[in-house]
């Protein structure tokens, strides 16, 4: 029995370290998640926000559905094109009646059920505090159209990346020795 424990305690040490090193930052992300701080907007609208400090996006949401069936995929998208052109975001402080300046940003995406956002413009919030969100069409629409404005997603999948990383350098050594002691038990049983 002795032999047995000595042959596998690393290496379930080393497992037991990974497996709740990952719970654990799988369960921090879900704390944090991005999605939480996402706030809908119809557009033409206005609304007033309190923004913390930090990278925000502005996206633009759509449906989309996607059946799946073997060989053929169908995919049915109510999106408009060049939104961008089609559009005014203002976001202004509330505090000083200040623009923030927002920058053509189209590097993230999200799937959240049937709703899909592409983001449009990023923006940084320095001070905290109220904003007003204005959203003009430059042509008349027929029915409303949907956005959000969230916090960035990057810092939270880094956050979780480096966690990831942290516990398996932590566990790394554990399993080494849990191997090493593996191996030269059943080398022994081999003699």
């Amino acid at each position: 029995m002795k032999r047995l424990l000595s042959q596998y305690l690393f290496l379930v040490i080393g497992g037991a370290i990974i497996v709740s090193g990952m719970a654990f930052a799988a369960l921090n992300f879900l704390n944090h998640n991005p999605l939480d701080s996402r706030v809908i907007l119809n557009a033409p609208g206005t609304k007033e926000l309190f923004l913390t400090p930090g990278k925000h996006n502005v996206f633009y949401e759509f449906h989309s559905k996607q059946l799946n069936l073997g060989v053929l995929q169908l995919k049915k998208e109510e999106k408009l094109n060049n939104i961008t052109s089609l559009v005014t975001v203002k976001i202004i402080r509330m505090s000083d009646h200040r623009e923030m300046e927002l920058a053509n940003d189209s590097s993230m995406n999200f799937t959240f059920s049937d709703t899909r956002g592409e983001s449009l413009y990023s923006f940084e919030i320095v001070e905290e505090g109220n904003y007003k969100v204005e959203i003009s069409p430059a042509i008349e629409w027929p029915k409303a159209i949907t956005f959000s404005i969230m916090n960035d997603f990057t810092k939270g999948l880094l956050s979780l990346f480096k966690h990831a990383g942290i516990v398996v350098l932590i566990s790394l050594p554990f399993l080494l020795i849990g191997w090493y002691m593996y191996a030269r038990e059943t080398r022994r049983k081999k003699i």
